[in-house]
């Protein structure tokens, strides 16, 4: 890590020391605020859901004291004290008049419908130990004898005094309801230690579990029973099944804290009933919304402001350090052989000064590169003069077209082809004029070059050429690929029989690549390495080096590469491919059109 950050440019360095200073005491004073507000949060959170809690509470009490009303009217109200249709229709039997009967029941049922009007959806049932029994709906497809068949109805039977058995949630037994469940409580009716009957009061959970709806999302209320049954909820699927957290609920009423699927939930739980309790789930997250909220505004305007100053501060360091910067690409242009770039920095302070004279430095060393290079093109043009000026060439010329006549009187063409030949190569070789030749007359010539090595020897030597339409009349030095056939036939082919190959192609950018390739020996990895390095030698230390051998043209293959450097800078380059038994592929690239040599 601490050599990543060494290695960061200056102006990295900077920023990354203005985003530590200004981040880091943030991140403390986040952490610090949260230590010290966290249990102040948690205690508002609590109280904000045991307020909750409260008014769901109101609520269901209100709903089980009507359930309680209505069992208290049957066995307190004073209309049925005095008539007393309930001792009545208890001590009936086969012989009891039937009008009597349905007048009792009129009776009572008179009273529970305008007990039960103003109280809502209530089903009141009233059972007789004789079997008689008053209900306040339908019975035609219910019959309510069958309560008595219920597990719960011996716990009403022998339930002490006036207390009353809750029972908690039954499938609804009212035909015209389109819910599945009531919530029933039931009592006995005694006077004077007699029981005279049962009354049943079934509640529709409608009002409730639209109450239960208005908590969305993940909050929940429940009311179960002391084996942890759920009794009511918003889901009517879920109604008898055992509350999924019991264990962690408080024994008695208060608050605990749960988590669920990696959540925190506050879990609050009131009693209802005796038997019944009403339990609320909340998430802790949605619950201390509102109170996060406030915070989450003053961390995101204190988290503005430091953006803001960040910004500020990295847009007056980046005006700082942009010079710096841009010393650096011109240094590294520079370096990569692009010397007509330069920084233009101006300005009074250091950086502008340094700028200043790093652009007259580079100024200088370009003179006297040009110098130096104009300096070495008049040593190659004045050594190439010196061979060219040894034999008068119009002389050669008129002997070597006179034998070529006379060897052609005599029939023997093939002997007057090679001379043809040797004046064409004689001729490209003392010719003077031209710097630069098209590539055919470049490859016309190493033809004739190729086919005067066959006249010498036994063994064929078979020159391919696979040179692109578009690259035959793109200029190039003059005598550029001679060396490397000839090269390619000492070294490669050792003399020998073989195959040359010259291609030539136009690549994606635009450039000339020549490709020379022979099928001889190849070279060993090690051989191959020391080539490389002697034509990347200094210019000195290649001419004292013995094993770059000079050619027919003068020019060795350093020079040629050499020459190539001189003429074409960077864009010039090259590849050198071999292994041993393949043979030898030397590839050249350069611009299409060079600056010419004067």
């Amino acid at each position: 890590m601490l050599t990543r950050i060494k290695s960061l440019s200056l102006r990295n360095k900077l920023v990354l020391t203005i985003l530590i200073c200004l981040v880091i005491p943030s991140i403390v004073s986040m952490y610090v605020s949260n230590l010290f507000t966290r249990d102040a949060v948690r205690s508002q959170v609590e109280n904000n859901a045991r307020q909750s809690l409260g008014i769901v509470n109101q609520f269901v009490d209100g709903q089980l004291k009507n359930m309680v009303y209505i069992m208290s009217f049957l066995q307190f109200d004073d209309d049925l004290q005095e008539q007393e249709p309930i001792t009545k229709l208890n001590r009936a039997d086969a012989s009891t008049d039937q009008k009597e009967l349905a007048i009792y029941k009129r009776t009572l049922t008179d009273r529970i419908a305008k007990a039960v009007g103003p109280l809502g959806d209530m089903y009141v049932t009233l059972l007789m130990p004789n079997g008689q029994y008053v209900a306040s709906y339908s019975t035609f497809s219910f019959d309510p004898l069958t309560f008595t068949q219920k597990s719960w109805f011996p716990d009403v039977q022998n339930a002490p005094g006036y207390s009353v058995k809750w029972i908690g949630a039954e499938p609804n037994y009212v035909k015209e309801s389109k819910h599945p469940y009531v919530l029933a409580a039931a009592k006995p009716l005694r006077t004077y230690g007699s029981t005279n009957g049962y009354v049943i009061v079934g509640l529709e959970m409608s009002e409730l579990q639209q109450l239960f709806s208005q908590y969305e999302g993940k909050e929940s209320i429940v009311i179960i029973d002391e084996s942890g049954k759920i009794l009511v909820d918003k889901d009517s699927t879920t109604i008898g099944q055992t509350f999924p957290y019991l264990e962690q609920l408080n024994h008695e009423d208060g608050t605990s804290f749960v988590k669920v699927s990696g959540e925190d939930y506050i879990m609050m739980s009131s009693r209802v009933t005796p038997e019944w309790r009403l339990v609320n789930m909340t998430p802790y997250k949605a619950a201390a919304h509102q109170i996060e909220s406030v915070r989450n505004k003053d961390f995101f305007t204190q988290l503005f402001f430091l953006v803001l100053f960040a910004v500020l501060l990295l847009s007056v360091v980046r005006t700082l350090t942009k010079p710096i910067a841009r010393l650096v690409q011109t240094v590294v242009r520079i370096e990569s052989g692009q010397l007509s770039e330069r920084s233009n920095i101006n300005g009074g302070d250091e950086v502008g000064r340094l700028g200043y004279v790093f652009d007259r430095m580079i100024d200088r060393i370009q003179r006297m590169l040009i110098e130096n290079k104009r300096e070495q093109e008049l040593k190659r043009k004045a050594e190439l003069a010196m061979l060219q000026a040894q034999i008068n060439p119009h002389f050669l010329f008129n002997v070597l077209n006179s034998i070529r006549l006379k060897v052609m009187m005599k029939g023997d063409e093939e002997n007057a082809e090679l001379i043809s030949s040797l004046s064409s190569l004689l001729r490209m070789t003392i010719n003077r004029n031209n710097a630069y030749i098209s590539l055919h007359e470049e490859i016309e010539t190493n033809e004739h070059y190729v086919r005067l090595l066959n006249s010498r020897h036994g063994d064929k030597v078979l020159l391919r050429v696979q040179a692109a339409s578009d690259t035959l009349l793109v200029q190039i030095p003059r005598f550029m690929l001679q060396p490397l056939i000839e090269n390619a036939y000492l070294h490669g082919l050792k003399s020998k029989g073989g195959e040359i190959t010259i291609a030539s192609r136009i690549i994606e950018d635009g450039r000339l690549q020549i490709e020379v390739q022979d099928s001889g020996v190849g070279m060993a990895p090690e051989r191959l390495t020391e080539l490389r390095a002697a034509l990347e030698a200094p210019p000195v230390e290649a001419a004292v080096d013995k094993s770059v051998a000079r050619t027919l043209s003068g020019i060795g293959i350093y020079n040629v590469f050499e020459r190539l450097r001189l003429i074409y800078g960077h864009l010039f380059d090259y590849d050198i491919e071999s292994r041993p038994e393949e043979g030898t592929q030397i590839t050249l690239r350069f611009p299409q059109e060079p600056e010419k040599e004067s």
